[in-house]
């Protein structure tokens, strides 16, 4: 944002001063993440409320790191040379601020709201409107009530054009978004079932995400929806468009062999007609709207199409692999500014602290490589630790002395020239960051570098598991803990990689099953308390080395324990036996554990915990209550006799939603983490987090006499088109998925696996999807197919599925 003086910003907030800094101070950018606060001394921090965090809390350590002012709704002690502001709501200020400054700019905006397309529709206008404007944007799909504010200070006095999207998910929300984007043109991209609950109906949320519009000059939205065009249709300005003749835009498509698409339409008297670099309808909708309101802005044809054809490929989340000579790579090579870039750095941030830390950025094509520019990136740089910068691009190649000599750095002219030398670069052992402008085509590197070809990946939705984390919070009381089970692999999906996240995200606890993935842990740098549940045979000296607290389950392991440590200290969690007759110290060996453990002071329970059996079934409802009643009475046992309070916890996720008057102290997530919940009500709240995807080796026309794959298993009834996926049993595919038809997913289209499965391979039958072609991505499981389909035709349950996956099939982490 523009620089302002605190005292102005005080004044628009209308906020009480608590204590008073430097007169006259500048500040130039707000932030909410108290992690990760860029250039301190003109940044305005305003402390927001979290689940379980109070935001004022962090404002005495924020000061000592140079941060001079404050918004608060929170009455904490002032501060010697510090700007404390009260306000009765931080976010309603943070909006307030960001109304206020919008209010000072006069160019004209996009809104885009509707249920699907927001983001790629903004990110897609806004790449055609950079060939005329410097456009500000939301970075990513900062579309929420905090997002839009924070994306609308990003407005400075060189933007000549903002594309805002805005995101709703209940009744009342639109009014603050509008008042902060103030669009003078809207895109209404289309209307679907999301967030459905948050309405009385389909016309309401309608008529809730028009009051974006209200002040708009042009609204753009696609007839064919017969919804839309009922609620729009007296909308002022409003312009549909279609397929239908009843649009006032009738668009004419033309699909093309090589899968593009060829687009013409007649608005006011002109023919308009545009190539589109894809085929598949979501596309070509977001595209739609991207043109039309291209057109409107101002942009000529020649504009338009030049960037249509760069359109294809543009992804918008980072993704993160495995790469050559023990690298981890992260790309997020389409899209580049200032705000962008904060944002990568943030998630590289999170990764593995043993490897050192290195940027591959490219020129800004949108603004100019000035004094302020390059000193924000050597700032950022600095602020998060890089080793080395690779720059490509002319400009770019500015920024070397702008940082500190500790970092390496290497200038190349262009993308062909950094990739020819990148074995002279001898990248080993580094966290790579991939971050550039689209023209640059560093995804090149990116696949070049990665350390596998396979054709199947298992990707995991990092944003979902916040969400999900975000779901389960909201069910529990707010002094609940959270301890986050990573057992196996963290059910197939990575272990050290899900811990880092979750660490990240601030969870209490970690567990794991065997000391080898808790020492793991702790080599890669994972900080966090961590639970050993199974130690049967555990060395517990090297857990007490590793500051790794094991489970004890019974009175003979407890000896051994105290016969290994000695004196030394160390926390430990007893688990209490109360029905599942698993690990469990038992009834009867209570007065024993009792007399060990208070002999013993340098033995300290940081919990006392136990496991139910039906947690997730109803009919058992009866012996979960008993197992709680048998825990609670062996806690108080123990506790009372050693005169403190150990952390107590028994729900798992099955038991969550349930059973909420058993949450005690602390709660163990585990599948839940993933999007998996025996609840149905909770199961529509969750986000699933994995997709396996493979793709189509091969595809062969195969009649009606012959057979598919082992032992003839796959009886044509027709003759078929035959795909052969790389994806077998050898991957976590189950062989009998495909005597039982378990159907894939591609196209939009359902084709069911046609024989056994094979160890490397399955067949599927394409014959009516005449779309498909050899090298489409294939989802077996995710958000189309869900996982529980896959397990309940493979007589099985989803954790097996996950953890089945084999290590071969390479793990994709995108947020």
């Amino acid at each position: 944002m523009r620089q302002y003086r605190i005292e102005e910003i005080a004044t628009v907030l209308g906020a009480e001063i608590l204590s008073e800094g430097p007169e006259g101070h500048l500040l130039s950018h707000a932030e909410t993440d108290s992690r990760y606060v860029l250039n301190p001394e003109r940044c305005i921090f305003f402390a927001l409320d979290g689940v379980h965090t109070r935001g004022h809390y962090f404002i005495p350590e924020l000061a000592q790191r140079g941060v001079k002012a404050f918004v608060t709704h929170a009455r904490p002690d002032p501060i010697e040379g510090v700007w404390i502001l009260q306000v009765s709501d931080s976010l309603t200020a943070l909006q307030n601020l960001a109304i206020w400054h919008r209010n000072r700019f006069d160019i004209p905006v996009v809104g885009i709201t509707g249920s699907n397309g927001k983001t790629i529709t903004k990110e897609w206008l806004a790449q055609l409107l950079s060939q005329k404007y410097q456009v500000c944007k939301n970075p990513k799909s900062y579309n929420s009530q905090l997002g839009v504010a924070l994306s609308v200070l990003d407005l400075e006095s060189s933007h000549e054009f903002g594309v805002f999207e805005a995101g709703i998910s209940e009744s009342g929300e639109m009014a603050r978004l509008q008042s902060m984007i103030r669009p003078t043109l809207g895109i209404f991209t289309n209307i679907g079932d999301a967030h459905d609950n948050g309405f009385v109906g389909r016309g309401e949320k309608i008529r809730e995400k028009c009051k974006l519009f209200e002040q708009c000059l042009r609204v753009i939205y696609c007839g064919d929806y017969p919804d839309l065009r009922e609620q729009l249709r007296n909308q002022p300005g409003a312009i549909c468009w279609g397929s239908g003749s009843y649009n006032d835009i009738q668009i004419l498509q033309e699909q093309n062999p090589d899968t593009s698409t060829k687009l013409s339409f007649e608005w006011k008297g002109e023919s308009h007609s545009f190539v589109l670099p894809f085929s598949d309808p979501a596309s070509l909708e977001n595209a739609c709207h991207a043109v039309i309101a291209a057109l409107f802005a101002g942009l000529d044809r020649d504009q338009i199409q030049t960037q249509l054809t760069r359109l294809q490929g543009l992804r918008l989340r980072m993704e993160q692999r495995e790469g050559l000579h023990g690298c981890v790579l992260i790309n997020d090579s389409y899209s580049l500014d200032l705000k962008s870039l904060q944002l990568a750095l943030r998630f590289l941030d999170q990764q593995d602290r043993s490897l050192s830390r290195t940027l591959v950025i490219t020129d800004f094509t949108q603004r100019v490589h000035d004094e302020r520019l390059l000193s924000e990136i050597a700032r950022l740089a600095e602020q998060f630790g890089l080793s080395r910068v690779v720059a490509i691009g002319n400009r770019i190649a500015a920024l070397r002395p702008y940082l500190p000599a500790k970092i390496r750095f290497h200038s190349f002219h262009d993308t062909a020239e950094f990739l020819g030398a990148v074995d002279s670069l001898n990248f080993h052992q580094e966290c790579i960051l991939i971050k550039g402008a689209r023209v640059f085509s560093l995804e090149k590197f990116y696949h070049s570098f990665a350390l596998s070809r396979h054709d199947s990946i298992l990707e995991i939705n990092l944003a979902g598991i916040a969400h999900n984390i975000s779901t389960f919070k909201s069910l529990l009381k707010k002094e609940t803990r959270i301890m986050a089970v990573v057992k196996a692999s963290a059910y197939g999906s990575g272990q050290y990689e899900i811990a880092r996240y979750l660490e990240h995200k601030g969870v209490d606890y970690l567990a794991v099953a065997y000391p080898d993935e808790g020492i793991l842990l702790r080599e890669k740098g994972i900080r966090s308390r961590i639970m050993v549940m199974n130690t049967a045979h555990t060395d517990f000296t090297e857990l007490q080395e590793y500051g790794l607290e094991p489970e004890i389950f019974s009175v003979q392991q407890l000896k051994r324990l105290l016969a290994e440590l000695g004196n030394r200290q160390i926390e430990v969690h007893i688990k209490i036996e109360s029905g599942m007759n698993r690990l469990g110290v038992q009834e009867r060996e209570l007065d024993a554990l009792i007399c060990l453990l208070r002999d013993q002071p340098q033995i300290r329970l940081a919990s006392i915990f136990s496991h139910l059996a039906a947690s997730s079934e109803k009919m058992f409802d009866d012996f979960s209550v008993g197992q709680f009643r048998k825990f609670r009475q062996a806690y108080d046992q123990i506790s009372n006799a050693l005169g403190y309070t150990p952390l107590a916890h028994i729900l798992n996720s099955g038991g969550i939603s349930r059973h909420p008057e058993m949450q005690l102290d602390m709660i163990r997530l585990g599948i839940g983490l993933y999007g998996l919940d025996s609840d149905s009500v909770l199961q529509e709240k969750l986000e699933p987090v994995h997709t396996l995807r493979t793709r189509i080796s091969q595809i062969k026309e195969v009649p009606e006499s012959e057979t598919v794959s082992y032992n003839r298993s796959g009886k044509l009834s027709r003759d078929s088109r035959i795909a052969v996926l790389s994806m077998g049993y050898a991957d976590g595919l189950p062989r009998i998925a495909g005597s039982r038809a378990y159907p894939v997913f591609l196209h939009g289209k359902f084709a069911p696996i046609v024989g056994v499965v094979c160890m490397d391979m399955c067949m599927v039958d394409v014959t009516d999807i005449p779309e498909a072609s050899e090298g489409d991505e294939v989802e077996i499981f995710g958000r189309n197919a869900p996982i529980e389909k896959l397990a309940e035709i493979s007589d099985t349950i989803p954790y097996e599925i996950l953890c089945g996956i084999s290590p071969r099939v390479k793990r994709l982490f995108v947020e």
